[in-house]
C-alpha cells in the first residue's frame, strides 16, 4: 500500500478536530458524504492517498465558495499551525487576552506603538514580525474563539458569544479611529448568517486588512482607488418620496448628480405646519458591495468637518445602506441600514415621483412659494476635480483665481507621488473658503498663507 500523504491527512484531522469549516461532526461527515467519521477517525474513512486528497480537494473547494476567494484551506491551516506553535510558547497563559490582543494589533498595524511594553512583551510582538506569524489566528486563539491546531474539544457551540466578544475587541481597538471603511465589515460581522470560526477567521483578516489600508498613508491611494472603481453610476437624478411616489407626505427627497460618477446629493425636504421648507444635503457615494448588491454610502454634511479636522465619525455623521443591485434606471430602492444605529432610520423605501400632481406639488414647493431654510448651508460644498498637469516633481492645480495654480510638491505628502491625472484632486468651495483636495488620500488642506508655506505649496502662473 502506498504511504499516505501526511499533509493532507493532517490536514482533514485538524479540520475534524478543530471544527474549523464546520461547527459540528455531523455537519462535517455530510460535506464529506462519509457518515462514520465520528466513530472511526480519519485515516479509516478514508483509507487510501486516493481519497484522502479527493476529501480534502472537495473541502478546500467548498472553503473558496463560502469565502468567495478570500481562504485558501491548505495556506490558513499552514498560518494555524504556525500560530498556535507560537502561541503555546508564548502567549498561552496570559490573564488579559483582550488587553493583549489590542496590544499585538497596535504593535503590527499602524500607527505602530511600540512604545511603553516592557522589554520582554516587546520581544514576544516583535518576533509575530519577524516571523510572520498570523495576527487574525492570534486573536482567536487568545479570545478563544479557536482552539488549539491539536484540539479535541468538540462541536463548536455558543458561536454568537465568540463572535460578539470578538467584534468587542475590535471596536476597541478603532474607538478613536475614522471607520470610514470598517463599517460594513463590523455589519458583516454581526449579521454574519453561518457563524463558524472559518467566517470569523476570514472577517477579522479582512477588518485588518482594511484598517491597514485606511490608517497607513502608503496604501491610503490604493484603497480609495479600489472604493473608486466599485462607484456605480445609476440614473437616479429627480424626486422620490417615502409613500409610493404618491403626494401623501410633507417629506420628500431629492437627488442630484455630483460630479464624479457614482457620487450624489441627496437632499431630505420637510414641509412643516409654519409653512418652512427645510432641507438636508447629504452626500450620496452607490458602490457595488463584495456580495454584488448595491451598497448606498450617505455622509451628513457635518462629516465633512469631521473629516476635514482628521477626527472619528460619530454615528450621526455617516451610515450605509444597501439593497438588491437595480437597473440603471431604478423606480424603487427598498434600503436597509447594514449596522446599528442610535440615529438612522432602519429602512428607508424610496419611490420615485413620476406622476404629474406630486412632482407639481413639489416643485412648487421648491420654486419659492415657501420659506426654503437649508440647514447646514454653511457646510455645502463644491468640489471640481481640475489636476492640470503632473510633472516629475509637481502637480499643477487651477486655483480660484483665472490663470493662476496651485504648484504642489509631490514629496510634500506620503501618497503624492502616486497621484495621476485622473484622479480626485482639486479645489473644494465651502463657506466662502477654498480648499485644496486629494480624495484618494483623504486629505484637505485649506490654501491659508500658512498651510500652502507648510507645505511647500506656490500660486503660480505657469507650469514649468
Amino acid at each position: 500500500m502506498a504511504p499516505v500523504p501526511a499533509n493532507y491527512e493532517e490536514a482533514l484531522i485538524t479540520i475534524a478536530n478543530t471544527r474549523f469549516v464546520y461547527n459540528t461532526m455531523e455537519e462535517l461527515e455530510s460535506a464529506l458524504d462519509n457518515h462514520s467519521i465520528h466513530n472511526n477517525g480519519i485515516r479509516r474513512s478514508f483509507p487510501s492517498p486516493q481519497k484522502l486528497r479527493a476529501a480534502f480537494r472537495d473541502l478546500k473547494e467548498e472553503v473558496l465558495l463560502q469565502t468567495d476567494g478570500y481562504i485558501n484551506l491548505e495556506r490558513e491551516l499552514r498560518h494555524y499551525r504556525k500560530a498556535w506553535t507560537f502561541f503555546r510558547q508564548n502567549l498561552y497563559r496570559r490573564t488579559t487576552p483582550e488587553q493583549v490582543a489590542l496590544e499585538i494589533m497596535a504593535y503590527c498595524y499602524p500607527p505602530y506603538i511600540r512604545e511603553g511594553l516592557g522589554a520582554k512583551r516587546a520581544a514576544i510582538y516583535d518576533q509575530i514580525v519577524e516571523q510572520d506569524v498570523s495576527v487574525p489566528f492570534l486573536l482567536l486563539l487568545l479570545l478563544k474563539a479557536l482552539p488549539g491546531y491539536d484540539s479535541k474539544e468538540g462541536d463548536a457551540t455558543d458561536m454568537p458569544m465568540h463572535y460578539n466578544r470578538t467584534l468587542a475587541v475590535l471596536e476597541a481597538f478603532i474607538a478613536d479611529t475614522p471607520s470610514l471603511c470598517l463599517a460594513p465589515i463590523f455589519a458583516q460581522i454581526k449579521d454574519e448568517p453561518h457563524k463558524t470560526r472559518l467566517n470569523l477567521l476570514m472577517h477579522v483578516a479582512n477588518f485588518l486588512d482594511t484598517y491597514k489600508a485606511y490608517t497607513d498613508q502608503a496604501c491610503m491611494y490604493d484603497l480609495s482607488s479600489g472604493l473608486k472603481a466599485s462607484q456605480v453610476q445609476l440614473d437616479i437624478d429627480g424626486l422620490w418620496n417615502e409613500c409610493g411616489g404618491k403626494p401623501l407626505s410633507t417629506s420628500f427627497w431629492q437627488i442630484e448628480n455630483a460630479l464624479r460618477p457614482g457620487s450624489y446629493f441627496l437632499t431630505h425636504w420637510h414641509k412643516d405646519a409654519a409653512g418652512r421648507l427645510t432641507g438636508t444635503r447629504y452626500t450620496l457615494f452607490a458602490m457595488e458591495g463584495p456580495d454584488g448588491r448595491l451598497v448606498f454610502y450617505l455622509l451628513h454634511p457635518e462629516a465633512i468637518r469631521q473629516r476635514m479636522k482628521g477626527q472619528p465619525y460619530r454615528d450621526a455623521d455617516h451610515v450605509w445602506y444597501t439593497t438588491e443591485m437595480p437597473g440603471d434606471r431604478p423606480d424603487e430602492l427598498p434600503l436597509k441600514r447594514q449596522m446599528y444605529s442610535a440615529v438612522w432610520p432602519q429602512e428607508i423605501k424610496l419611490a420615485r415621483c413620476t406622476e404629474a400632481k406630486t412632482l407639481a406639488v413639489y416643485e412648487h414647493w421648491l420654486g419659492g412659494s415657501l420659506e426654503v431654510v437649508k440647514l447646514y448651508e454653511h457646510l455645502e460644498y463644491t468640489f471640481v476635480p481640475s489636476i492640470c498637469a503632473i510633472t516629475q516633481t509637481h502637480i499643477y492645480i487651477p486655483s480660484e483665481n483665472d490663470g493662476e495654480y496651485y504648484k504642489v510638491p509631490r514629496s510634500a505628502h506620503d501618497g503624492f507621488d502616486r497621484i495621476h491625472i485622473d484622479d480626485n484632486v482639486g479645489t473644494m468651495q465651502m463657506n466662502g473658503k477654498t480648499y485644496l483636495v486629494f480624495d484618494e488620500l483623504l486629505l484637505y488642506l485649506p490654501t491659508t498663507r500658512k498651510t500652502l508655506q507648510e507645505y511647500g505649496i506656490e500660486r503660480v502662473r505657469s507650469i514649468d
